[in-house]
C-alpha cells in the first residue's frame, strides 16, 4: 500500500493499489473514457510510448485512478487547533473595543493589531476592515503584511478559532495564554520580549517596561497605566527595571 505525497497540493493518501495495479487501472480508465483531460492522456501516451512512468509520473497515475474512483486524495480538512467553543472571545473583544472606542470619538485605532513573540514563534492578530469579507473576523497570522508569512485562521465574534490545518500547536499555545485576560498576557509578553506587542516599538521608559507598552498604546487599547505613585512603589521591589531606561535619571 503505497503513500502518496504532493506536498505542494495538498495531496496524501494511501493508495490500495501497487505502482503495476495503478498503471493497469490507470490504462484501463483512460481507454474506457472514465479519465480523461490533457494531463491524464499526456501520462497515458507517454507511458505508452517509453513503456513505464517516472517516479514523479507514477505518484500522479495514483492520484487520477483515486480521484476517479471517487475516493479521497487529500487530508481531513477539519483544522487543526480547531476550537468549537467561544474560547477567544475576550482576544476579539479587546481589539473591537480599541475600534469602537475609535468610531465613537474616543481614543482607539480603526486597524488594531497585536503582535506576539514567543518562542520564536511569531503571531499577528488583526481585526478585519469593514472592506474585508471576513469584516469583523481577527486574522491570525505569523506576518502583519497581506499575503506574507504563514496565515493561519480566524477568530469570530463568538470567539471560535477557525484554523487551517497545519496551524502550528504553538501558535494555539499563545491563543491560549490570552484566552481568559488579553490585557495581562500581552503586557507580560511585551515585558519579556522589551517590546510593545501593539506597535512593537522598544519599551524604553520605566512605566512602559512596567505596563509592557507606552503610553499611546495603553490609552488606544485600554490598557491600565502605572502612574508616578505606582511607578515608584515598583521600583522599590524591582529596582532594575531603571537599567537602561531612557527617563532613569527622573526616578532617581
Amino acid at each position: 500500500m503505497p503513500a502518496i505525497t504532493i506536498d505542494n497540493k495538498g495531496i496524501q493518501f494511501d493508495s490500495p493499489y501497487t505502482h503495476i495495479e495503478a498503471a493497469q487501472t490507470f490504462r484501463r480508465m483512460v481507454e474506457a473514457g472514465n479519465i480523461s483531460g490533457d494531463f491524464a492522456t499526456s501520462l497515458y501516451r507517454g507511458a505508452k510510448r517509453h513503456g513505464s512512468y517516472t517516479p514523479g509520473q507514477i505518484v500522479w497515475v495514483h492520484v487520477l485512478v483515486a480521484q476517479a474512483e471517487g475516493r479521497p486524495t487529500k487530508p481531513n480538512r477539519q483544522p487543526a487547533g480547531y476550537i468549537i467553543d467561544c474560547k477567544y472571545h475576550n482576544i476579539h473583544k479587546h481589539l473591537q473595543e480599541c475600534r469602537s472606542s475609535r468610531q465613537s470619538g474616543g481614543k482607539g485605532l480603526l486597524n488594531p493589531m497585536v503582535r506576539l513573540e514567543v518562542g520564536g514563534q511569531t503571531v499577528v492578530l488583526k481585526l478585519a476592515g469593514s472592506r474585508s469579507r471576513n469584516s469583523g473576523k481577527v486574522s491570525v497570522a505569523s506576518d502583519h503584511r497581506f499575503g506574507e508569512g504563514d496565515f493561519y485562521g480566524w477568530i469570530d465574534a463568538d470567539g471560535s478559532f477557525n484554523a487551517r490545518q497545519g496551524t502550528p500547536q504553538q501558535v494555539v499555545d499563545i491563543l491560549n495564554s490570552l484566552a481568559d485576560d488579553p490585557v495581562a498576557a500581552i503586557a507580560a509578553i511585551g515585558k519579556e520580549s522589551g517590546r510593545c506587542c501593539y506597535c512593537y516599538a522598544e519599551l524604553t521608559t520605566v512605566q512602559s517596561k512596567i505596563a509592557g507598552c507606552g503610553k499611546k498604546c495603553a490609552d488606544n487599547y485600554s490598557v491600565p497605566y502605572p502612574s508616578a505613585a505606582d511607578t515608584r512603589q515598583a521600583l522599590e521591589t524591582n529596582p532594575g527595571l531603571l537599567d537602561g531606561a531612557s527617563d532613569a535619571s527622573r526616578w532617581t
